[in-house]
């Protein structure tokens, strides 16, 4: 008599991976409970009573790539632990290229997911940032850290890529872009990443206001 496999439990986790693997294969736009619930080779009804609804799987796949993070080891330096974690953060986004346009459309929703930003807030808090002015450190670099990724990984369909074609428009009109034609074969992605990445924090470290000395105490 042949024996029957026994079928892995149903559990939000497994939805979420199943739904990222989904992604990296077709893109966001194959996300449907009923797709889902295909590749699990289950009913879409019975994700239901894991996942409220798409929405609640959108942000479970931001929070399942979240996850792949290693955990935030603090460094020397607010600035060394905040420049480990962007690094961190781009190489997984990487990993993941399909799923960038979740990032930089839909805000952290779950608690885990949330639990990244808190960390991050409080590196920079303890550095001597305000609350306003953590938020927006912290908003700055992810939104550079997601925009750079996509305009580098982020992958186009056959049918809509159209590079510019530079190397046609006037040598006169257009001399500064006519050099960067010239220059785009020696273009270095992850370069232009870390020179943007640094130059944002001297500009974040030349906004910290003054640290203030302690009173001394008075001599007896």
């Amino acid at each position: 008599m042949k024996k029957t496999g026994k079928r892995e439990a149903l559990s939000r986790t497994r939805i979420l991976q199943t739904a990222l693997a989904l992604v990296d294969r077709e893109g966001l736009e194959a996300v449907s409970m009923r797709r889902v619930g295909e590749e699990l080779g289950v009913e879409a009804m019975s994700l239901y009573n894991h996942v409220a609804n798409k929405a609640a799987i959108l942000d479970g796949i931001l929070e399942a790539v979240l996850a792949e993070l290693p955990v935030m080891e603090p460094a020397s330096t607010w600035q060394e632990t905040l420049r480990h974690r962007a690094y961190a953060l781009r190489s997984t986004l990487r990993a993941h290229p399909k799923v960038l346009p979740l990032f930089s459309t839909r805000p952290a929703a779950t608690p885990a997911s949330i639990a990244h930003i808190e960390q991050a807030l409080g590196v920079l808090m303890e550095a001597g940032f305000s609350q306003r002015d953590a938020v927006s450190a912290f908003q700055v670099v992810f939104a550079f850290v997601v925009g750079h990724s996509m305009t580098s990984y982020l992958q186009t369909r056959p049918d809509e890529d159209a590079p510019p074609a530079y190397e046609r428009l006037s040598e006169a009109d257009f001399p500064r872009m006519r050099a960067l034609t010239r220059l785009e074969e020696r273009r270095d992605v992850e370069e232009e990443f870390q020179f943007g990445l640094e130059a944002m924090f001297i500009g974040l470290t030349a906004s910290l206001p003054p640290k203030q000395e302690k009173p001394r105490s008075p001599a007896p």
